[in-house]
């Protein structure tokens, strides 16, 4: 069951498991976001030597995994049903993550998370979510995710 449209509140995490919490609009990523995560990683030619990035047979539209990654956070805070009053949340760890299908610049990707457990950690929720990024006509998924966060609730005193 898609939950896209539906919001929860903190004390309902926990009816998540289980479900598909949502899934996102396809998108693209341009040329400008991979520069601008290039820069960030202060992956620039005068900073470091990207002979062994520039001989990589997809060339330089390659998407980096990583920023394929980071977009988790982006389609978690568009997304997630979690619609509440003082509530936030900590990137925990991740248990898995394998980039399957290569993805370049302009393809359509989109995001689906499906809550695997959501279990009580003191007074927040620790919630483990598998989340599967999908490229348009592709075979395989372009990323899946086991990913760990920490919902909590109230002044971040962590």
């Amino acid at each position: 069951m898609t939950m896209h449209h539906r919001t929860i509140g903190f004390e309902e995490l926990d009816s998540l498991i289980g479900q598909v919490a949502y899934e996102s609009d396809w998108m693209s990523i341009d040329r400008e976001h991979l520069g601008l995560f290039a820069k960030s990683c202060y992956l620039e030619a005068d900073r470091v030597d990207m002979t062994f990035s520039q001989n990589n047979a997809f060339g330089s539209d390659l998407v980096d995994g990583f920023l394929l990654l980071s977009m988790l956070v982006f389609w978690n805070f568009k997304d997630f049903p979690l619609k509440d009053q003082d509530v936030w949340g900590l990137n925990y760890g991740l248990n898995k993550v394998r980039w399957l299908t290569p993805v370049m610049v302009g393809d359509n990707l989109r995001a689906q998370c499906r809550v695997l457990d959501m279990q009580r950690r003191g007074d927040g929720w620790l919630g483990t979510l598998d989340v599967t990024i999908e490229k348009e006509g592709a075979d395989r998924p372009a990323m899946k995710a086991e990913w760990l966060c920490l919902f909590k609730r109230g002044p971040a005193d962590v």
